[in-house]
């Protein structure tokens, strides 16, 4: 204060030469003053952001840490900078006005919301960068960790808007706080939505349930895409066409929903397909034909000459066995089969429709245009390789094949059997 009279008294001393009213030297005394003031803000806060800004830019551009770097997109530094005018106007301000006036008061407490709300800005930034740097880590970008940087940031700006209401209406903000209570169903009312899915989404991030980058299903929301951002009140997902759905975390913890995430990250995907054989096609495996299959594919001669006694007690050899043995022993050689799992070729219970022969592999290429492509490939082959093996695929009879039936013969009237 010693300091301030000194320098006021000077400044009005020299007003007073100028010989005016004075009510009119205390006019110009304040604008002088006030005048001075908004100055030395302007010119503290270039001073401030050159001090702040070029040192630690310097220091960023020298270290291989990437937060640095986050922070500066942020603009974090020029934040912080922004209080100093604040509090320059804050502590200058009695220079100007008497404790008693109003005006001094509403300055005062001007001054101090703006250095709340810098304060919280720049707290903002940090969390930012902070979840820039959660973002782009190999780590943790995976972790739906966006949700709980806006939880904090939420928590922040109610804080800051407490000790803005206690410097406007000159309360304790302990005080507000504790009469936040009575209005607590109220609040638990309005901010429902933003309460479920702060818990949804921390139940879903701790069980680690859902990640950004995974391939989720849910046939009653006709939900079928990637994760792409989990939010503190919504899940976005890309759908397979484009179509973009928004759903709140709560309806991923209130309805089931299947994530493909286990089979991207296991060593294949399942290809699981069957074809129907004819039944009146099956029958036990002649010396021609186990002769002619022989000599074009060298497993199935070499199954024939090591049966063991064991598998001819089971009874002779079928040529749907023949195909079996052939089946198991391609899908084995291709590169593109996962070796580590699980690979059989089986039947299905015979139905009116014939006996279901199904193909039970995984491809180690996971990529959807890919897989489909492989499995097309294997049905393709199978269908193409069958006849080979005196076998045929049931397909029920159309229109045109009855037509076809009675040209060839028409004094026929009843349809034969294949066999």
């Amino acid at each position: 204060m010693v300091e301030y009279d000194n320098i006021t008294s000077h400044i009005y001393s020299l007003i007073e030469t100028m010989e005016f009213s004075e009510q009119t030297n205390i006019i110009l005394y304040r604008c002088v003053i006030i005048l001075f003031i908004a100055i030395l803000a302007v010119v503290s806060d270039y001073v401030s952001k050159w001090l702040i800004n070029n040192p630690l830019k310097k220091l960023a551009q020298k270290t291989r840490n990437k937060f640095d770097d986050y922070i500066f997109e942020r603009k974090l530094p020029a934040r912080i900078a922004n209080i100093v005018p604040a509090f320059v106007v804050y502590f200058m301000l009695p220079m100007a006005f008497s404790k008693e006036m109003f005006l001094y008061s509403l300055l005062e407490k001007m001054s101090l919301v703006y250095i709340v709300a810098t304060i919280m800005r720049a707290f903002g930034g940090f969390i930012k960068a902070l979840s820039d740097m959660a973002q782009n880590s190999p780590r943790i970008k995976n972790r739906p960790l966006k949700g709980l940087f806006q939880t904090i940031q939420v928590i922040i700006i109610f804080i800051g808007i407490i000790i803005i209401i206690a410097i406007l209406v000159d309360k304790s903000p302990a005080t507000l706080i504790a009469g936040l209570g009575a209005s607590a169903a109220i609040l638990s009312l309005v901010f429902k939505d933003s309460l479920l899915g702060l818990i949804s989404g921390i139940q879903l991030s701790w069980n680690d349930m859902l990640r950004p980058g995974d391939w989720i299903t849910m046939p009653s929301k006709n939900i079928d895409g990637v994760v792409f951002e989990v939010s503190l009140n919504t899940v976005k997902i890309r759908n397979f066409d484009n179509t973009i759905l928004t759903i709140p975390p709560m309806m991923l913890m209130t309805d089931s929903f299947q994530n493909w995430r286990g089979m991207t990250e296991s060593p294949g995907r399942r290809i699981m397909r069957s074809v129907n054989i004819d039944m009146y096609s099956v029958g036990f495996a002649d010396e021609a034909l186990t002769a002619r299959v022989s000599a074009q594919y060298p497993v199935i001669d070499e199954y024939v000459r090591n049966r063991t006694e064991e598998d001819k007690k089971r009874g002779e050899c079928t040529n749907l066995k023949l195909f079996r043995v052939y089946m198991e022993w391609y899908l084995r050689n291709l590169p593109d089969v996962a070796k580590s799992e699980t690979l059989m070729v089986r039947y299905l219970a015979a139905t009116t429709e014939g006996i279901p022969m199904q193909v039970y592999f995984f491809s180690s290429n996971k990529v959807w245009e890919y897989y489909e492509a492989f499995a097309a490939d294997v049905i393709e082959h199978l269908l193409a390789v069958i006849p080979q093996f005196d076998l045929r695929i049931y397909q029920r009879a159309s229109g045109v094949d009855m037509r076809n039936m009675g040209h060839d013969d028409p004094t026929n009237k009843m349809i034969k059997p294949n066999r």
